[in-house]
């Protein structure tokens, strides 16, 4: 006879007959998860993988250009090294690490889902995407030098023409940046905060407390200079065989300051790089092959 603790523990009689009606059934047992092997980027996996590069952009088409300099780099350079994606407007906001861009990867099963920011990017590149005949060394004191010029005295210039510029800043940056703000005045007041972050960007990278306009696209049209010795006659920077990271920070650049319709004071900067013609057809030759 079973005991009180025994009668206490079993199920009632009407759960008793349900369950004799509708019987547990015991389901195989799931397959371990994925590992990191299942994606590699080779022609069985590829199509089973889906990256989604998280930028600023208008598009979720990977052929249209980002209209911010560090999404656009990253963009091109997954292009060049044939990684396949789509890409995804996005803010500061939602990204893990607070800037953009950022990709995630995910399995059509949607069993794994991995997240890669922007500083963990070109390491993730690395060791999945098919090898590159551009063995460019990065970490080299002449390549470290160029990208300062890049990072400094040009994208001081893109700052002041679109973040400073008064023309330039309500008629493209506002409206690009707040696209799904649209309640007055929080654009204005965002606008008003980005150009304030300008400002203290370029003071801190300037020797100048009070650089001018003249003076920071001064800068920026030496740096092009030195980028149109650098590239001489060669198709790549450094006389690589194929595009690298380097080209694809440069191209970030000269492709929106050749491309976006900039007014104002932005138009000396503007012009000033025209003048370099092997840096114009360096923007055509990518443009036209990833764009």
């Amino acid at each position: 006879m079973p005991s009180a603790l025994q009668d206490a523990l079993r199920a009632p009689a009407f759960i008793r007959r349900l369950f004799s009606q509708f019987p547990l059934v015991t389901h195989p047992v799931d397959p371990p998860p994925m590992c990191i092997e299942d994606f590699q980027p080779s022609a069985t996996r590829q199509h089973s993988i889906n990256h989604t590069l998280y930028s600023f952009t208008d598009s979720t088409d990977s052929s249209i250009a980002s209209f911010n300099p560090t999404c656009l780099k990253w963009q091109t350079y997954l292009k060049i090294r044939n990684i396949p994606f789509k890409t995804q407007p996005s803010n500061n906001h939602a990204s893990p690490s607070g800037s953009l861009p950022f990709l995630t990867i995910s399995s059509q099963s949607d069993r794994i889902s991995q997240t890669i920011p922007s500083p963990k990017l070109a390491k993730w590149i690395e060791e999945h995407a098919v090898g590159s005949v551009n063995t460019v060394d990065t970490d080299g004191g002449d390549y470290r030098a160029f990208s300062s010029l890049v990072e400094g005295a040009v994208r001081d210039a893109w700052l002041y023409a679109l973040y400073i510029d008064p023309e330039n800043l309500s008629s493209f940056t506002v409206p690009k940046y707040t696209a799904q703000i649209s309640l007055w005045p929080i654009p204005q007041i965002l606008g008003s905060q980005m150009r304030q972050a300008a400002i203290d960007a370029i003071r801190k990278s300037s020797t100048s407390t009070s650089p001018t306009a003249t003076d920071i696209y001064e800068r920026a049209i030496e740096a092009f200079r030195a980028l149109s010795i650098l590239l001489s006659g060669d198709t790549w920077f450094f006389g690589a065989p194929e595009a690298g990271m380097f080209d694809a920070e440069v191209f970030a650049y000269t492709h929106l300051l050749l491309n976006l319709e900039i007014g104002g004071s932005g138009r000396e900067v503007v012009e000033g790089l025209g003048g370099f013609g092997n840096l114009v057809e360096h923007e055509e030759r990518i443009r036209r092959r990833w764009f």
